[in-house]
């Protein structure tokens, strides 16, 4: 039955080039040559006596044989590699790509948790304002996107956009005084902008504010009103810590735009692991806090 199967290092070769769609890219991630990568995938083909891709001048297309073939590497390769974790006793990698805000202010914080109650994995975060291919890069298991709809994807949060402060600028605030107001300017031009000026016409439009600085980063934004340089025009999911803790309070807090959502993206053939935490994201996100804020901004 396995005697075709001489030489399972072809299919692990085959695989990369047929996720990546490139023999380049599969040489690139296996720390092979192009030739090599050749080579091996037109043994497997005289092995196989099939064609599995179209080699076209600068791009190559996998077969109807080719895509059955692939179909079934993926599915191998992923339960080997599990079945080899399990065996040796090592922890379960999971890589998890979201943006630098959330990985550090609402999902890191929360990790903890996780580990409780699955002691045996581990979770890397990536995090990164470029956007991940998961059939092409299989070093990401769960993709944690930011805008207002993620194809393929399932909804975890919705945000809204308000000011905060410290306790002593909030009251500065109240008292009329004018104080510099700190807003996001997104990397990604594919973004809607969500502007504080918005915020401005809507809710407070004779308000003489102290003048409006940008940054490419809620970080930074964040960080300047947690200094007390002023109040910040950022998402409630990402202060929603600093809020808990006291450092920051909501200007107005019944004033507040709607944002984006996050949204959770998985592999076509999500693991047994990968499963797990994203219903551990969706408890997270159902929690009695988020559950009644959520509430609160669909009724809106």
């Amino acid at each position: 039955m396995y005697s075709r199967l001489s030489n399972l290092n072809s299919i692990r070769v085959f695989e990369a080039a047929a996720r990546l769609g490139s023999f380049k890219g599969a040489a690139k991630e296996l720390h092979l040559t192009p030739t090599a990568v050749s080579h091996q995938i037109r043994n497997l083909e005289s092995q196989l006596g099939a064609a599995l891709f179209e080699r076209r001048t600068r791009a190559v297309f996998l077969t109807d044989a080719g895509r059955e073939l692939a179909d079934a590497a993926r599915l191998s390769l992923q339960t080997l590699a599990e079945a080899v974790e399990k065996i040796s006793g090592q922890p379960e990698v999971l890589t998890i790509s979201t943006t630098n805000a959330f990985a550090s202010l609402w999902l890191v914080p929360r990790l903890q948790a996780f580990y409780q109650r699955y002691p045996e994995l581990k979770v890397v975060v990536q995090s990164d304002e470029q956007l991940v291919d998961l059939q092409r890069d299989r070093r990401v298991d769960v993709a944690l996107r930011y805008g207002s709809t993620a194809e393929g994807a399932e909804l975890l949060l919705c945000e809204e956009f308000g000011l905060f402060g410290t306790s002593d600028n909030i009251a500065r605030a109240e008292s009329g005084e004018a104080l510099p107001l700190f807003e996001t300017q997104w990397k990604n031009p594919e973004l809607p902008a969500v502007p504080v000026q918005a915020w401005l016409r809507r809710f407070a439009p004779k308000w003489k504010h102290g003048g409006i600085q940008g940054y490419d980063q809620e970080l930074h934004v964040i960080q300047a009103a947690l200094a007390g340089q002023g109040l910040a025009f950022v998402s409630n999911l990402l202060v929603e810590s600093a809020v808990q803790h006291g450092w920051l309070q909501p200007y107005r807090a019944e004033c507040c735009l709607p944002g984006f959502g996050y949204h959770v993206l998985c592999g076509a053939q999500p693991r047994t692991t990968v499963q797990q935490f994203c219903a551990w994201l969706k408890d997270q996100a159902l929690s009695p806090g988020q559950l009644s804020r959520q509430a609160a901004i669909e009724t809106k």
